[in-house]
């Protein structure tokens, strides 16, 4: 069997339910803004789950969280390259994780891609039944009904947090009042507090922390509950779209249990962390009665319309302007994400300008190196990629070695760097 729909008609608590109640066994893939996130269910137990969003990806996960620096995760992303190894075991290879750390970190970093689709307001999904085939050396188990309970928990403090956190091109800046001790002591609170430099705006935090929005928002809004942190007015936005901020309640949970490495002996539990139910086996969580739903915007274009857009993107393709391609594609795309002949004209289109732009526009041995002062950098009005990007320009990391550690998709990312060649930020040289 196989369903597919949006979030609007089917929110995510009911799909669960229903998957999870129903004892299906298949795949439900949703998607948003090209990240796509899979859950695979056995006899209505989540068994797995993955995600293309860069930032759940398990090494920016791990220098999220300090446990790996970027020069680290460069050094094991060369070696997997060479070996064809998954990056958890290169990275247990070489010493850095243990086995316990690496299955720890694997399992909560599962739990935290199917929570962070409770922060989804809008989506689409497909599900079909298949049969489970081949071994995960890493499994996972988890009940749909404790999904929900903290899925719902989530989406409660999301609400809260978007009350205050409008947008992510808001500024946070420091106020004179001095953070609790914990917020040093735990690494990715600390990489977090430190990029607050009244400059950043949150995109351009929520890059360099290789966060999720979750993590860092619940964190920012924190801060300025508690006085650490004002935040000033949107700065204008470098480009017409920009990174969706979670939408919706009230009651937002403790502060730091997300950013803790190790239990601290001298606090209390209860001091940061919220109990969870003591009943190991809790009766099924109803689904919640649904908030009023924002809206569906309609299709910008007619399909008529959307079917002649593709056609021009067809076009550019044969000609090899992929780029050009991408552009039309992008503008039809998130108004009309469940097109399955735009979707795989998508895809086809990335790689191919992948191919091109690694070969032509921004080989991968080459280093990039500014071709303007940076002080009249700053005073440009740059992207949160372009932000993140130049920073990582030091004249002797190559364009492999960059995009490696951007938390960016790959396309976005060789698309950035192409855009600030041609407009003569940055120009390449050979590796001395």
């Amino acid at each position: 069997m196989a369903v597919s729909g949006d979030l609007y008609s089917m929110p995510l608590p009911e799909l669960l339910q229903w998957l999870g109640g129903n004892g299906r066994t298949g795949t439900l893939e949703v998607e948003r803004d090209k990240i796509c996130k899979k859950i695979v269910f056995e006899k209505g137990r989540i068994v797995s789950c993955s995600s293309n969003d860069p930032s759940e990806l398990l090494g920016h996960y791990l220098v999220a969280r300090g446990q790996v620096t970027e020069d680290l995760l460069r050094i094991a992303l060369d070696q997997q390259a060479v070996t064809k190894k998954q990056l958890g075991m290169t990275l247990f290879e070489m010493g850095v994780l243990t086995s316990e750390e690496l299955t720890r970190n694997l399992h909560s970093k599962v739990e935290e891609t199917i929570f962070s689709l409770f922060e989804w307001e809008h989506g689409v999904f497909r599900y079909e039944d298949q049969a489970i085939t081949g071994k995960n050396q890493f499994p996972t188990d988890i009940r749909v009904d404790d999904v929900l309970l903290r899925g719902v928990q989530r989406m409660d403090e999301i609400r809260q947090i978007r009350e205050v956190i409008v947008s992510d091109r808001m500024i946070p800046k420091r106020t004179a009042k001095l953070p609790p001790q914990e917020v040093f002591r735990n690494k990715i609170a600390r990489r977090i507090y430190e990029a607050l430099d009244g400059e950043r705006t949150i995109a351009d935090i929520l890059l360099h922390a290789h966060g999720s929005v979750y993590i860092v928002t619940k964190f920012l809004f924190e801060l300025h509950r508690t006085d650490l942190i004002e935040l000033k007015g949107e700065q204008p936005a470098a480009q017409p779209e920009e990174t969706a901020l979670p939408a919706a309640v009230e009651g937002v949970a403790p502060l730091f249990p997300e950013f803790s490495d190790e239990p601290d002996p001298e606090r209390e539990p209860d001091a940061f962390i919220t109990p969870e139910p003591a009943d190991p086996e809790p009766a099924a969580v109803q689904a919640p009665d649904p908030e009023p739903v924002p809206e569906r915007p309609e299709p910008n274009l007619s399909p008529e319309e959307v079917d002649t857009a593709l056609q021009l993107a067809r076009k550019f393709m044969s000609e090899g302007e992929f780029d050009a391609a991408l552009e039309i594609l992008d503008q039809i795309y998130r108004k009309n994400p469940n097109n399955e002949s735009l979707r795989r004209l998508t895809r086809e289109a990335e790689v191919a300008f992948l191919e091109k732009a690694r070969k032509h526009y921004m080989p991968e041995g080459k280093v990039p190196v500014l071709a303007r002062p940076l002080d009249e950098l700053e005073t440009e009005d740059l992207s949160p990629e372009e932000f993140f990007l130049l920073s990582r320009i030091d004249g002797t990391w190559d364009v492999r070695s960059i995009i490696q550690v951007a938390p960016i998709r790959d396309v976005e990312a060789f698309r950035t760097l192409k855009k600030m060649r041609e407009n003569g930020v940055i120009e390449l040289r050979d590796p001395e």
